[in-house]
């Protein structure tokens, strides 16, 4: 895996598509997607850029990201019975970046029959890189790192639990029960957590849209320093997952501590 050529390009990407744009876009460069959803011009810039540069060093691979599986949801399809893919997420955390927040991440994930084998999370804002290889562990801007245990006190825990979009029943437990916590700061940038989560910025993230450009680059980047990761219902999350929620810690207890207190 070309995983320092693929580090570079990504930045330079960033560099060239999305920086110069970050709280400088024009009226025209935002477009709406769905209700609450924007694209930019950065977003589909940047997706572009990066298609055209991970099929330059891998020609026989399947390329394809967000904006483009928004327009041939098949794509989705053909990535995931493809022996060597990529799946990007240009711009993670796309209303942020409009509103001048610089919680925001350019994401991609190489998949190798349907399993995410590597992954990248750039924050241009913060210029940190974050790079995950299945068996070989993760790494911050080159450096190795290891996820901390968290707090034995639930008072002393900081999680990111993204409740807007749970079933009603279990956001009202959610957000009741979140007050035990000493802090709820969630980034509405899942690659942005997931990289809070990794630096044990953070203790426990959870999401109930479980999207997989949104989630399989900061799962595997978390699980390989350490941390653990499970659908809510308690079963593996892979590209075949369901939409029941995704639920991560540093480790299974806690998994299992702050899934029983919180999301009863």
């Amino acid at each position: 895996m070309k995983i320092d050529e693929i580090s570079q390009l990504i930045k330079r990407i960033a560099d060239d598509e999305i920086t110069p744009r970050f709280r400088n876009l024009r009226e025209d460069e935002v477009l709406y997607k769905e209700p609450g959803e924007f694209v930019t011009a950065a977003d589909l810039a940047a997706e572009y850029a990066l298609s055209d540069g991970l099929r330059a060093l891998y020609p026989q691979a399947v390329v394809t990201g967000e904006e483009d599986i928004a327009k041939q949801p098949t794509r989705l399809v053909e990535l995931l019975s493809a022996e060597c893919g990529f799946l990007i997420d240009p711009i993670d955390g796309t209303n942020n970046f409009i509103k001048g927040d610089e919680r925001f991440a350019v994401m991609a994930v190489a998949l190798q029959s349907g399993e995410a084998v590597a992954s990248w999370i750039y924050l241009p804002s913060m210029d940190t890189l974050a790079v995950a290889e299945k068996g070989a562990g993760a790494f911050m801007n080159e450096a190795p790192v290891t996820v901390c245990p968290a707090p034995d006190n639930l008072s002393e825990i900081i999680g990111a639990a993204h409740t807007n979009r749970m079933p009603e029943k279990i956001r009202t437990a959610a957000r009741e029960n979140l007050k035990k916590i000493k802090k709820n700061n969630p980034a509405f940038c899942a690659g942005y957590d997931y990289v809070a989560l990794t630096k044990s910025e953070k203790h426990f993230s959870a999401y109930h849209r479980t999207l997989l450009w949104d989630h399989l680059p900061g799962t595997l980047l978390y699980t390989e320093a350490g941390g653990f990761a499970m659908g809510m219902d308690e079963q593996p999350y892979t590209t075949s997952s369901g939409g029941n929620g995704i639920l991560s810690a540093p480790d299974e207890d806690t998994w299992h501590k702050i899934k029983e207190t919180i999301f009863e």
